[in-house]
């Protein structure tokens, strides 16, 4: 019996060239020119890209599957399936994308994933200022193939354009899953553009039993007022057996004396411990005092997350309450 490749497809034909996208590679294998069974081993080589492997076999239909990825710098991808003494190639395109989409509390510290704080805090993401942004371009922002949202790029409204998932967005965005996250600029000529993609986890566990103490916030004694908040205000963090590569991130949430959260003071970052850390320190900047332009009575919480070193597991810390008042005499 005799096995040969009778065709190559790959989907999609172009690819970032930074690695943020893949093309799925199919090989239909044929054994004495019908179709081959389940369990043909295809071995795969490529050139200017990145397999997800070397072997795979074939599925009930005869086709054998793979993905790759352009490596940096790479004008094209070739790939090669072989299988007994038949040898194909598929080369797929390459385009150099604009800057990613960011969003916010995903990194690649925790692999890009949202969790039920990054949630409950509120999330966001933003169109960066791109290389060639003009007027009149419009640029399309896509959360995989849940939503979208368009904007216009005029003389005042450019980017960056900030997008509020939780409340411009379908609510099926934030379901647990994975989704790609991207955006597309379409200039006058109608030609098109696609950013670098960032694929994001959405991973809403629900709530944890609070076991690590709650940050110090020096300047919160009781009040924090004008002073305090004109050069930022520092969030101190320290727990029991931190240790290197452990990841950090705080929240801090503004509310007035109502108890209702306002918009505008929300505050969020994170950190991966370093060898010799004892402490992390985070700087709530001045414009979160200030919603609006303007200053609040109220208070402010605030409270931090860790994802130990090694594991998935998520811990949690107290909540600390602070007083504010920076409304002007």
């Amino acid at each position: 019996m005799t096995d040969t490749i009778s065709t190559m497809t790959a989907v999609p034909g172009t690819i970032a060239n930074d690695g943020s996208e893949t093309s799925v590679v199919s090989a239909t294998v044929l054994t004495d020119d019908a179709p081959a069974a389940a369990g043909v081993t295809v071995n795969w080589t490529a050139t200017g890209g990145k397999l997800s492997a070397s072997t795979s076999d074939t599925d009930a239909t005869g086709v054998a599957q793979i993905s790759v990825t352009a490596t940096a710098g790479a004008t094209e991808v070739v790939v090669t399936a072989q299988t007994g003494l038949s040898s194909v190639d598929k080369t797929i395109g390459v385009y150099d994308p604009l800057a990613a989409p960011i969003v916010v509390n995903a990194t690649s510290d925790d692999d890009y994933t949202l969790d039920h704080y990054d949630i409950n805090f509120g999330v966001q993401a933003e169109i960066p200022i791109y290389d060639g942004v003009g007027v009149n371009q419009t640029v399309e922002f896509f959360w995989g193939d849940v939503d979208n949202l368009s904007f216009i790029v005029t003389e005042n409204e450019h980017p960056p354009f900030v997008i509020d998932v939780s409340n411009d967005l379908s609510p099926d965005c934030l379901k647990d899953g994975t989704y790609p996250v991207y955006y597309v600029v379409t200039d006058q000529a109608k030609n098109t553009t696609k950013s670098s993609t960032v694929t994001l986890t959405v991973k809403d566990g629900g709530s944890t039993v609070p076991t690590l103490p709650e940050p110090e916030v020096a300047e919160a004694d009781p009040y924090i007022n004008i002073d305090d908040a004109s050069d930022g205000v520092e969030v101190v963090i320290t727990y029991p057996n931190m240790a290197a590569d452990d990841v950090v991130t705080f929240y801090w949430n503004g509310f007035d004396k109502s108890e209702r959260q306002i918009s505008g003071t929300e505050a969020t970052d994170n950190y991966k411990v370093l060898d010799g850390d004892n402490s992390v320190t985070f700087t709530v900047d001045m414009a979160s005092f200030y919603p609006n332009g303007n200053g609040y009575e109220g208070y402010a919480e605030v409270y931090y997350t860790v994802e130990t070193a090694g594991s998935s597991a998520l811990v949690l810390s107290e909540t600390k309450q602070c007083l504010v008042d920076t409304v002007a005499p």
